[in-house]
């Protein structure tokens, strides 16, 4: 009876672990897994060891192939052409990944009230790309897409500053006037967020 009951229990414990489907990752990882939605962009599963756990997700694009516990088999984004019984050709479909859109980041750009160079503009480009004329006493805030981005500006020589834009930041440029030959050189410089909130708060904009 007692050799019955083990025999029972076995084949129970033996179903229990076939009824489960694998996913097949492309890179090679397999997760034991009870299907429950096969969607157009993810795939919404249990693990096999948690059925009622929580669910969860993952790209169909990081999917080879899902082995389903009937014995059926999908190839993510593939197409499957038969030419003998004996002689099977898989033809991978490859989705053209979407280019994210680039966030944007506020730059503010200003020039302090200063008797220094109080004469002197000049235009201050963002990679090549004009912005605005900077004079004695402005305030100038614009949006830029997110990365490295080169700012410039020039009278008697030309003076460029390179950061990399982080989404969630503002950015302050402070802008300036050294001393030149003929009509002064002008000054690019980013300041701590601290700073620029309290030298702009002093110019009207």
């Amino acid at each position: 009876m007692k050799k019955l009951f083990l025999f029972l229990f076995g084949i129970l414990i033996f179903n229990a672990l076939s009824a489960q489907d694998l996913i097949i990752k492309k890179n090679g990882d397999e997760i034991s897994a009870k299907i429950q939605e096969v969607g157009v962009t993810e795939i919404k599963y249990k693990k096999a060891d948690n059925p009622d756990g929580p669910l969860f997700s993952m790209m169909k694009t990081d999917v080879f192939m899902i082995k389903f516990e009937n014995g059926t088999k999908e190839v993510i984004n593939s197409q499957v052409t038969t030419n003998t019984p004996t002689n099977t050709q898989v033809t991978t479909t490859v989705t053209p990944a979407q280019p994210a859109t680039p966030q944007k980041v506020t730059v503010i750009i200003y020039r302090k009230n200063s008797f220094s160079g109080v004469a002197v503009t000049y235009d201050v480009y963002a990679n090549e790309k004009y912005l605005t004329k900077v004079s004695n006493n402005t305030y100038f805030a614009t949006q830029l897409d997110e990365g490295v981005v080169t700012f410039s500006a020039q009278t008697e020589q030309k003076i460029t500053q390179t950061i990399n834009l982080v989404p969630g930041n503002t950015y302050y440029l402070r802008c300036g006037v050294a001393t030149g030959f003929w009509v002064g050189i002008p000054s690019l410089e980013f300041v701590p967020e601290n700073t620029g909130i309290q030298e702009t708060s002093r110019i009207r904009h």
